[in-house]
């Protein structure tokens, strides 16, 4: 069945909401391209020329999140910690977690970025800042010195491991994006991020399944679509239809890894 027929059998519903169970107990993800999220704020299908304009590196963050797993280098994890721990304890009331990953993770993932190339570090600033903030937000300013850095160094080492994947990962993206936003059913984004699907319908049932969505269609005579009381940006609505998801707010993070 073709996503254009998924989509179509779908909508043939005036009304329906899918209440899912949480992401813990996540199947099937590999309909959604592997995509890596916590929740789903909302998602709609780009068209045609403003859908090419978002297939960029920074829409492809989360994809390539979940399509790479590179394990932690011991290394990295090494010289990282005894920085951060001289620099804790020099001044424990004023060590500053994320800014500390911050850091360090731009001095390393950086380097895997030509000369110049502004995208590239555009796309490493916003991976370090992600990471860092997800690592240092679960143990707190209050929380010792060991703690703090075993976080700050694990967001940064793992930024530092899975970089050039994930810039390899999202020049593949790319054109794949820039292929569905001419196919009829468009490119379907969750808060931004594009979700590279391999099975329409499979991708809708895992992500209303997975998150507590609230899905609502309006069918009409023709193949396109209204979504009452929501907007979307696209320049070919007509060609296709728009998904609504209303739940939890979107959230990259990586599974923790260790070396």
């Amino acid at each position: 069945m073709s996503k254009l027929s998924s989509l179509s059998s779908l909508l043939a519903f005036a009304s329906i909401t899918l209440m899912g169970a949480n992401a813990s107990a996540a199947t099937g993800a590999e309909a959604c391209g592997n995509i890596e999220l916590l929740g789903v704020g909302e998602c709609h299908f780009e068209y045609s020329g403003g859908c090419q304009a978002q297939c960029e590196p920074l829409s492809f963050r989360a994809a390539c999140a979940g399509q790479c797993d590179v394990d932690i280098d011991a290394a990295c994890t090494t010289e990282c910690t005894g920085s951060c721990t001289a620099s804790c304890e020099a001044d424990p009331g004023s060590f500053d977690c994320r800014a500390e990953c911050s850091a360090d993770c731009n001095a390393s993932a950086s380097a895997q970025c030509s000369s110049g190339d502004n995208e590239c570090l555009s796309y490493v600033q916003a991976n370090c800042s992600s990471e860092c903030e997800a690592q240092c937000n679960v143990v707190g300013p209050s929380a010792s010195c060991d703690a703090q850095c075993n976080a700050c160094c694990t967001g940064s080492c793992e930024v530092d491991a899975n970089i050039d994947c994930e810039l390899s990962c999202t020049a593949e993206l790319q054109g794949g994006c820039e292929i569905d936003c001419e196919a009829p059913e468009g490119a379907l984004f969750c808060d931004g991020q594009y979700v590279a699907v391999t099975d329409l319908e499979a991708c809708l049932d895992y992500l209303a399944t997975n998150f507590e969505v609230e899905v609502e269609y309006e069918a009409e005579a023709s193949a396109s679509a209204s979504i009452t009381g929501c907007s979307f940006g696209g320049s070919g609505g007509s060609a296709g239809a728009a998904l609504v998801m209303a739940g939890l707010g979107l959230a990259l993070a990586r599974r923790r890894r260790r070396s």
